[in-house]
């Protein structure tokens, strides 16, 4: 059989060079894809090396210091300590990182590098990473002034896993007066919630990063499937065309005693060496694709990138995926022409269709199947379970194979009430309905995953009523919450920030207004040893978590005059009036006092991000002892601000030192739809062409003797192009259809993403596809055969 196999490959390698080309260069790009994804995702090693999470505590008090990190080594166990400090470079206004850490660290070794000279092993001696260096205007054997310290240059040093960090580095144990730690800890699950005093009484706080590599890896898989999954439809057309073209071939090969498994296995050998053949070839160009790319790949990550540092395994499971694909392929067309009777075989005529109920009835049960994988998956949340979600893709995408012979043989009963060539047309496709059926589930596939990404793209824009801000608002701020407010500000420096922000108002128009927005801090800051910063607020994600949310701003009488509550009877007991409809808690970073109890109302404040969502009550500001620090203005005008109003304030703002913010337009989600439709459009339209090439070429018998008894070209192109089109309708019938299938089950739980549709790009492709399909079709088959006389001989 493997003998058969050879010859036939050897034979027809001419009908099986689109299918090698197509599977190679899916098979390259997936591999040289894997590679590139992974390796630029983002991983915890540039920020904590080996370790997955940082204790970071405050070395004010030295002797408190040392009894955290005490505390903390016997709660967390193992751990490496990094003590910090800050020094300005001479000349410049940006503070850079002065580092004390051992390069051979239990955690922290992934994060330094040395590039040149050799490591600070004694206290008159210092390494620089390029950029710091830069800043210092240093070179190796230099001296260098580090906090008022003359310094000896031995190094220059990086963090290869983080190429932007610019440090300082300095022998270990020599950094005098650290200012903070950074205790490198491995956690296999966050601990709860630390006391509000800290460890020992120490102040304290854990940041835990986790690697982006396995859900990176999860949607290149899963991509690779939909890949595989396209190029295996259109491998299954030109397997069926084979087998038609060798039917009689096969069917001697019957005829001298072969059964049909041999019959078969001829075909699935055949298969299978195409698949090995596109495989070693795919593989060999993906991995030189990654070898060139890799230095690009490194400067955008920035970071260092091992050359043969690749996801291997799924390297290997794409190879063996292409094998795989292309021996299914083979499969169908091979269990078709096994079953022909030996006569039949030998007659050359194709196989009469089979019935499509039993097509239909599996298709519904495994679309079922395949959505309900997709919705188990949480496909639209942070933690995607890819053992679910890619046999949910392969569903959707079997659904779709199993539909498209129902549709194809539709076309026959549609057929009797059309003009001549349409009629011709549409059971032509019905005749040949192997490939026709493989070849519409191609299209609908491809047109599907351009739906999906459209589906996507739409569903990840902000509503109108959702956002940063609305499009009528603009937010001018001081500075960067955490740092750029200074807490001693005077009345007469919020009265001189009044004025500045009056100059940005008057530059967007009559009609504009601005309201001031204060945030709150701790007046008493004697025993904090922290960096000032206001107060925020947290949202309990569980029973011993915490997250970040946002800075409240203070419930002024101006504030709630704008928003309509000023006559509100606000209760004495309540801490935070807003909009939002989660558990919040109010945090004091200074003194992390247990506010545990924070008690919120809800009322009709803005939803966006950026707005006073939430506002401290004046009764909290008493009851905490806070003050206002001006720290914002919301300027709001009556209309829609244009790009040349935001470029103005812009403009004045940076004069007078402030900044602006204003709603995300999201472009790049847009350029995304549009370039999906455009793709899936390009695609659907190949795979129509060959398909069409496909059935025409093997009905131009037919073509002959329409053209013998005086058909006209007219005739001809209409023929032609009524099979594209017809291809193109249902192709898109389908692959929307399985799209929105999959998209619902994918945001079952956020239906409200989805609305509304992509109307304009769900059109072009509904309409514009068929229609350029069509007309493709009518312009270029206008040609009269050649050579009625001549046969094709087998």
């Amino acid at each position: 059989m493997l003998r058969w196999a050879l010859r036939l490959f050897r034979r027809e390698w001419r009908q099986q060079l689109l299918v090698l080309a197509l599977l190679s260069v899916a098979v390259a790009a997936a591999v040289a894809g894997s590679a590139v994804a992974v390796n630029a995702a983002s991983d915890s090693a540039g920020r904590y090396g080996k370790a997955n999470a940082a204790v970071h505590l405050e070395a004010g008090d030295a002797a408190q210091a040392l009894a955290g990190i005490d505390a903390a080594r016997v709660r967390f166990g193992p751990l490496e300590v990094i003590a910090h400090t800050t020094v300005v470079p001479p000349g410049s206004i940006r503070p850079i990182d002065v580092r004390d850490q051992s390069p051979s660290g239990l955690y922290g070794s992934p994060m330094l590098a040395l590039r040149d000279g050799r490591y600070p092993t004694s206290a008159g001696e210092v390494a620089l990473t390029k950029t710091a260096a830069e800043l210092f205007g240093a070179t190796l054997g230099a001296r260098i002034s580090v906090g008022g310290e003359s310094l000896t240059l031995v190094g220059l040093v990086e963090n290869p896993a983080d190429l932007r960090d610019s440090f300082v580095l300095v022998s270990p144990g020599s950094l005098a007066a650290p200012r903070t730690y950074a205790l490198l800890i491995h956690l296999d699950s966050l601990p709860g919630v630390l006391p509000a005093g800290g460890l020992n009484g120490v102040p304290l706080r854990i940041d835990r990063v986790e690697s982006a590599k396995k859900a990176v890896a999860a949607t290149v898989l899963a991509a690779s499937t939909l890949a595989m999954s396209l190029v295996g439809l259109i491998a299954a057309s030109g397997f069926v065309v084979i087998a038609q073209r060798r039917q009689r071939q096969l069917g001697l090969l019957a005829a001298n005693g072969a059964s049909d498994r041999h019959v078969r296995l001829v075909m699935i050998a055949n298969g299978v060496i195409v698949g090995i053949v596109a495989a070693l070839v795919g593989l060999g160009v993906g991995l030189g694709g990654w070898l060139l790319a890799a230095p690009a790949v490194e400067s955008a990550a920035n970071h260092r990138i091992d050359r043969f540092d690749v996801p291997w395994t799924l390297i290997g499971l794409v190879v063996v995926l292409a094998i795989v694909v292309a021996t299914a392929a083979a499969w169908w067309p091979a269990r078709t022409v096994s079953r022909l009777p030996v006569m039949a075989a030998l007659s050359g005529r194709p196989a009469r269709p089979k019935p499509v109920r039993r097509s239909i009835f599996v298709a519904v049960v495994v679309l079922a199947a395949g959505l309900g994988g997709i919705a188990a998956a949480q496909a639209t949340s942070k933690h995607v379970h890819p053992y679910f979600l890619i046999p949910g893709l392969f569903g959707v995408v079997f659904a779709t194979v199993f539909a498209a012979p129902a549709a194809v043989r539709s076309l026959g009963a549609i057929a009797r009430r059309l003009p001549v060539a349409p009629r011709i047309a549409m059971r032509e496709l019905a005749r040949y309905q192997s490939r026709a059926a493989a070849s519409l589930a191609a299209v609908g596939l491809g047109l599907g995953i351009a739906v999906g990404v459209v589906g996507v793209a739409s569903a990840s824009v902000d509503r109108s009523d959702v956002g940063n801000l609305s499009s009528h608002e603009l937010l001018v701020q001081v500075g960067d919450p955490h740092t750029g407010i200074d807490p001693n500000q005077t009345d007469a420096d919020r009265a001189q920030l009044d004025q500045q922000t009056a100059t940005i108002v008057a530059s967007l128009g009559v009609g504009t207004s601005a309201v001031p927005l204060d945030v709150a801090f701790n007046s008493d800051r004697s025993a904090s040893t922290t960096a000032p910063e206001p107060i925020s607020l947290g949202i309990q994600t569980g029973p011993h978590s915490l997250q970040f949310d946002s800075f409240p701003y203070v419930a002024t009488p101006q504030v709630l005059t704008k928003y309509g509550l000023g006559d509100l009877t606000i209760d004495p007991s309540i801490d935070v009036l807003t909009s939002r409809v989660v558990s919040l808690l109010l945090v004091d970073t200074s003194h992390r006092p247990d506010l545990s109890g924070t008690a919120s109302q809800r009322v009709d404040l803005p939803t966006y991000r950026s707005a006073p969502h939430s506002l401290v009550t004046s009764a909290a500001m008493q009851r905490y002892g806070w003050v206002p620090v001006r720290a914002a203005w919301i300027v709001e005008s009556p209309k829609a601000l244009t790009s040349a109003e935001i470029r103005a304030a812009r403009s004045a703002a940076a004069t007078v030192g402030l900044a602006v913010e204003v709603r995300s337009q999201q472009d790049g989600l847009a350029t995304l739809r549009n370039g999906a439709t455009a793709v899936g459009s390009v695609l659907a339209l190949a795979i129509v062409a060959m398909a069409v090439g496909l059935i025409r070429g093997e009905a131009v018998r037919d073509l002959r003797t329409l053209t013998a008894v005086g058909a006209a070209p007219a005739t001809r192109r209409a023929l032609t192009a009524t099979t594209a089109a017809t291809l193109a309708v249902l192709g898109v019938l389908i692959g929307m259809s399985a799209a929105y299938a999959a998209l619902v089950a994918a945001y079952h739980a956020r239906l409200g993403k989805l609305v509304p549709v992509p109307v304009a790009n769900l059109a072009s492709l509904a309409f514009g596809l068929p229609l350029a399909a069509a007309i493709a079709g009518w312009l270029l088959a206008g040609k009269e055969p050649s050579g009625f006389s001549r046969q094709a001989l087998e």
